[in-house]
């Protein structure tokens, strides 16, 4: 790219009626975050044509970007005014300004100008000066600078929510593309020491989460060691204005939480659960206190426009540090400086068996420079988590019977060999077909039959309650947690002469964070032998990991969640409840406030149009289950 440093500069010019004076008296500073704001990173990326409004040019996107994934280009104009949509407070405010513009010719002659407006600030048209485009070359980009006075930088770097900025072109007519891109501060990290931001959460039951910007930052949890301790969080912060989001997430009993933040030793946050919530009694689960503040921190280092693209064959799922964005690629973070973790999962769906995923991930550094991410130029992720899973056959049941009000002998389950060569193709084929490309690739299972247990039958002491403490016990079958991720415990719920016992137990569940109790209740599947009832088990497991040793959070009713979240068996066209666990598998569920575990959720599409929150075991597939 080549650079024009040369430049004209005024503090302000008649011609545009520029000044900067002192604030109106009925004029007030903006304290917050206006809602619906344009995002900073597309409007001075020029992502978006809608971002700029143009005066005398006609305007289209372009893919021939200086940084990002589109310019804006201009065409059949001699003259031409650019107006961007209103901003607010920017971050890494510096003494000057630049912008990249890629001419179709080298130009005869013509000029670019910029201005600023801020009118809650008492900025007015405030002229930087304007740079002579004679040295452009053709089709490559130039850098054009313009130093910011003073005042004005005095004024970026206060609360707003009304910047605007103006470009003006003055060229030969052209009928070709000029190409506007990039405008940001250069000349390195704002004046003055970098701000120190500080974090102290206090009380925390059961989760609370901490987002700076929409980016989740941390999730503390009930007796958590730095609960109560006051940390540096400084690296979360970008210069300018910066929302600070806190929620509580409870999942039974009692809530409480509160959050403390300084910049610079000075106290700027200081607040906690309301007694209305919490204050010693039950509450509802999910997110019962949710407040966002406007921090300001205009001594850190700027953010900066991270361009996240890729040729996945559709655009794909972004994450940051292993958590879901909601954003789609192409797309263009806005991050402070600092080491992240971007990942992005594409994928294909075609129920009832035809689905793939990939997963594709980058460390990358941001510094003092926008950035681009090609999340494709590198391979996707290997498989990360290998699920050992014991197969253990149980010859004989014994089951209840009612009018006896305990366990029969002559109500035995005896299993058959059959019955065990059909559960493992069954599990071999959800593995294939569901659980790994569920996973984006990330994970799978293997399976090992242990030889079945001939002496010791497992026992229903009352209908659906089965005595798995008795049977390990005497199998002497405890140690096997310890050698495989998760111990099937499989019986039968037929006869030695295939008739079904008497009342059978429909029943499976999941204990003890390793283990599974599976009957022959839920073997009879389709001919594509997929087994969502197997799958659903297994995901009982990876959530009690989630939540338990990693400590994070799995929404209202975990995987029993769905309808309170908007899936519903068969939703999307897919079987059973898929869609929620493929999802849920992703970190993709959406959670919002207002979800209830007594209330069932409108049906969503395939995204979710908002979310408060993300959650699912996605951690957890990409890290590894039970890690040492």
């Amino acid at each position: 790219m080549r650079r024009l440093s040369f430049m004209i500069t005024t503090s302000c010019a008649l011609a545009l009626g520029a000044c900067v004076q002192a604030p109106e008296a009925d004029e007030q500073p903006v304290g917050q975050v206006a809602q619906g704001l344009a995002d900073p990173a597309s409007v001075l990326g020029f992502e978006s044509v809608a971002d700029w409004t143009v005066a005398g040019a006609v305007k289209s996107a372009s893919s021939s970007a200086s940084q990002g994934a589109s310019a804006l280009a201009l065409r059949n104009f001699a003259f031409a005014e650019l107006r961007s949509a209103p901003l607010t407070t920017l971050s890494g405010v510096t003494s000057k300004l630049a912008f990249d513009l890629r001419a179709p010719v080298p130009p005869d002659f013509g000029n670019a100008q910029l201005s600023v407006d801020i009118p809650s600030r008492g900025v007015h048209s405030a002229y930087l000066g304007q740079v002579s485009l004679d040295e452009l070359d053709a089709n490559v980009y130039g850098t054009l600078s313009f130093d910011v006075p003073p005042s004005v930088v005095s004024a970026l770097q206060q609360t707003y929510s009304d910047l605007t900025f103006k470009i003006v072109l003055n060229v030969p007519f052209t009928s070709a593309d000029y190409l506007v891109d990039n405008l940001r501060f250069v000349g390195g990290e704002p004046p003055g020491e970098a701000s120190k931001v500080e974090l102290r959460v206090s009380g925390v039951d059961d989760r609370l989460v901490v987002s700076v910007n929409g980016l989740q930052r941390r999730m503390f949890h009930l007796g958590e060691a730095s609960v109560g301790q006051r940390i540096d969080v400084s690296g979360w912060f970008g210069g300018g204005a910066n929302d600070v989001r806190v929620q509580l997430l409870n999942t039974g009993g009692p809530a409480t939480g509160g959050v403390e933040l300084w910049v610079d030793d000075q106290p700027v946050v200081s607040e906690a659960c309301p007694a209305t919530v919490c204050n010693g009694l039950d509450v509802r689960t999910g997110i019962v206190w949710d407040r966002t503040f406007s921090v300001a921190t205009p001594n850190r280092p700027a953010f900066q426009p991270v361009t996240v693209t890729g040729d996945g064959g559709a655009p794909g799922k972004v994450y940051v540090n292993d958590v879901f964005t909601g954003r789609v690629t192409p797309t263009t973070l806005s991050l402070p400086p600092g080491d992240y973790r971007i990942g992005v999962g594409f994928s294909s769906e075609l129920p009832p068996r035809d689905y793939t995923g990939s997963f594709f991930e980058q460390q990358v550094t941001v510094a003092a420079s926008p950035l681009n991410v090609d999340i494709t130029s590198t391979p996707p992720l290997p498989l990360q988590e290998e699920t050992r899973i014991a197969i253990l056959p149980i010859r004989n049941s014994i089951n209840h019977v009612a009018s006896l009000g305990g366990p029969d002998p002559s109500n035995t389950g005896v299993l058959f060999d059959a019955d065990v060569t059909a559960l493992v193709a069954q599990v071999e084929a959800t593995n294939e077909l569901w659980f790994e490309p569920l996973s984006y690739g990330l994970a799978r299972w293997t399976v090992e039959v242990l030889p079945t247990i001939e002496d010791v039958p497992i026992i229903e002491q009352n209908h659906d309650g089965w005595d798995t403490t008795r049977f390990i016990a005497e199998a002497d079958t405890g140690s096997l947690a310890s050698q495989y991720d998760m111990v099937v415990y499989f019986f039968s719920q037929h006869r030695a002469d295939g008739s079904p016992v008497e009342r059978v137990s429909n029943i499976a569940w999941a204990f003890d964070g390793t283990n599974i109790g599976f009957s022959t209740s839920f073997t009879s599947v389709g001919s594509d032998n997929l087994n969502a009832g197997f799958l659903h088990e297994t995901l009982h497991n990876y959530e009690s990991y989630n939540q338990n040793v990693l400590h994070l959070y799995n929404g209202i009713e975990g995987l029993h969640g769905a309808e309170q979240h908007g899936y519903y068996n068969g939703s999307n066209g897919e079987v059973d409840y898929l869609h929620f666990y493929r999802h849920f598998m992703r970190g993709q569920v959406a959670e919002l406030g207002a979800m209830r575990s007594n209330l069932k959720w409108p049906a969503i599409g395939e995204v979710a149009p908002s979310s408060d929150l993300y959650l699912g075991v996605f951690p957890v597939l990409r890290h590894g289950f039970r890690v040492p």
